[in-house]
């Protein structure tokens, strides 16, 4: 890919491996873009999201702080990378 962007590690030193790996797919491959957010919630209040890069459906589990932490980047650094997440409606 001609467009190849790389994303500096400092803007990552906080986030968990799994938060990691969404950035670098969305960002640094070939579906570069941003990812859609699904979540699944029990009655209890315990919910688990997915990520779901939209270029080839890709999908990354991640708990309520990892999707936070994804969250702010995307704040942060989106818009300059265009890549991350999705703005919520």
């Amino acid at each position: 890919m001609s467009d190849f962007i790389h994303i500096p590690a400092e803007s990552l030193a906080s986030m968990s491996g799994g938060a990691q790996e969404v950035i670098h797919h969305l960002c640094e491959s070939d579906c570069h873009g941003f990812g859609d957010v699904l979540q699944w919630c029990e009655t209890r209040g315990d919910c688990t999201y997915a990520i779901v890069c939209p270029e080839c459906a890709t999908q990354f589990v991640l708990d309520e702080d990892e999707l936070g932490a994804l969250e702010r980047w995307s704040l942060a650094y989106g818009t300059l990378h265009v890549c991350g997440l999705r703005e919520s409606a």
